[in-house]
């Protein structure tokens, strides 16, 4: 009796009702297609994050009890992923490569982390964190000192903000600093990265 209710609502095209979890995602995935496409500037407008969703505002709200809260979930999902692919093979190689790896990776990938987190910032957030994982990344920078890929005088932890805010960025205005020096992106991502270079190999001095 059961089946044969299951098969005739399935034959009228009822949707199966999704879970908690799958329309978190889906709120999450569609704001930042959103982000795309409008500009981080043009803020997010949560009526439209609720109909490309499927589901009616409220359920943002309930959710994660603000606009903000969404972006936060966003970042979240999106530097986790970010990250995985970051740290997959980078973390154990020395200072220079393991920076211009990082940098690579960065501009490759479609995480939009810092035009997020500068999004919260814009939008009068003061407890974003600009530096996730800032203390495993100073630990890095303590072990390149100890392999003398960094000089023992050069303080840390304005260097670990000075190579945070050049990622961040670069990242941020890519491709409008490739429009305005005429050039592709790609060829634009190597030209810095041997000026990175540069840069990196003095740190040992």
């Amino acid at each position: 009796m059961a089946k044969t209710m299951k098969e005739s609502e399935s034959k009228k095209g009822t949707k199966p009702k999704r879970s908690r979890a799958e329309t978190e995602r889906r709120l999450i995935d569609v704001a930042i297609d959103l982000i795309q496409r409008n500009g981080v500037l043009a803020g997010l407008n949560l009526r439209e994050v609720a109909e490309g969703a499927g589901v009616n505002r409220g359920n943002i709200y309930h959710y994660f009890g603000s606009r903000q809260e969404l972006l936060r979930a966003a970042i979240n999902r999106r530097f986790e992923a970010m990250i995985e692919t970051l740290t997959s093979g980078v973390k154990s190689t020395r200072f220079v490569t393991r920076r211009l790896e990082v940098f690579r990776l960065n501009n490759s990938n479609d995480s939009n982390d810092s035009k997020l987190r500068a999004l919260l910032v814009l939008d009068g957030d003061d407890t974003v964190d600009p530096i996730p994982l800032y203390e495993a990344g100073l630990s890095l920078l303590r072990k390149d000192v100890i392999d003398g890929d960094i000089d023992r005088g050069h303080d840390l932890e304005a260097l670990q903000v000075a190579l945070s805010a050049a990622l961040r960025g670069y990242r941020i205005f890519r491709l409008p600093y490739a429009k305005r020096v005429g050039i592709d992106p790609n060829e634009l991502d190597e030209r810095v990265s041997k000026i990175l270079r540069t840069w990196l190999e003095a740190m040992a001095q």
